[in-house]
């Protein structure tokens, strides 16, 4: 092999070894980067799943409780109270602790706020004035309203997902217009408004857009009537 023929091969393999590292180095930027992109996208649904999972089970140890005080201090409905502290919405907090959901001395359930970035900030609102069409009996009177637990502002990516552990489709929520959702159930049901639509008739839990607050709102029932 004539010295030419070396300084040739030599520089060709140099230069295919360039070419390699440039395209090793394209290859990991473009990995880097959908790397990155995907994990903010996995991060926003652990987020919603972690939001999903709150929405969820504060209200249903809400619901347990009301159910084992019922059974265990022959309480009805009408004599629950949502009292708790920082607010005389729902009477004082203590003045009849044992009928008393968050009180140590009744349900033991310790009042929460939603966490952070949940919603607007909102706070939960326990109505008896709405009822669920299908859900137990539907008469459009006060002696057929739930005892239902509701949470404006929530986010729809949140909306989304709830309603997807029940209907396993990502629909937009269905836009409700309803009277009486902020109204607070204080030992007396009325009658504002039936939600009612095809997506959440006959469901104790679902998340919608009320067209009167302007937010989507996620309900869950904590006693059918």
């Amino acid at each position: 092999m004539s010295f030419h023929q070396s300084n040739s091969q030599s520089g060709n393999v140099l230069f295919l070894i360039l070419i390699a590292v440039a395209l090793f180095a394209a290859l990991s930027f473009a990995v880097g980067q959908s790397m990155r992109s995907g994990g903010g996208t996995g991060a926003a649904e652990e987020t919603s799943r972690i939001n999903g999972a709150y929405l969820h089970q504060f209200p249903t140890s809400i619901r347990q409780a009301i159910l084992r005080m019922e059974v265990s201090k022959s309480l009805t409905a009408e004599d629950i109270s949502f009292a708790h502290p920082g607010t005389t919405d729902y009477g004082t907090f203590g003045t009849t602790p044992e009928q008393e959901v968050f009180h140590p001395l009744g349900g033991a359930t310790p009042y929460q706020l939603p966490p952070t970035n949940l919603n607007d900030g909102s706070e939960w609102i326990f109505n008896g004035d709405l009822e669920v069409k299908d859900l137990g009996k539907t008469n459009g009177d006060s002696g057929s309203t739930e005892l239902i637990a509701l949470l404006p502002g929530v986010k729809l990516e949140v909306c989304k997902y709830l309603n997807y552990g029940v209907s396993n489709s990502l629909q937009t929520p269905p836009s409700l217009t309803l009277t009486g959702e902020t109204n607070k159930f204080t030992g007396a049901f009325g009658y504002a408004s039936t939600l009612t639509d095809a997506a959440l008739d006959g469901k104790d839990a679902y998340c919608y857009y009320s067209t009167a607050l302007g937010k989507y709102v996620y309900y869950q029932v904590l006693e059918q009537r």
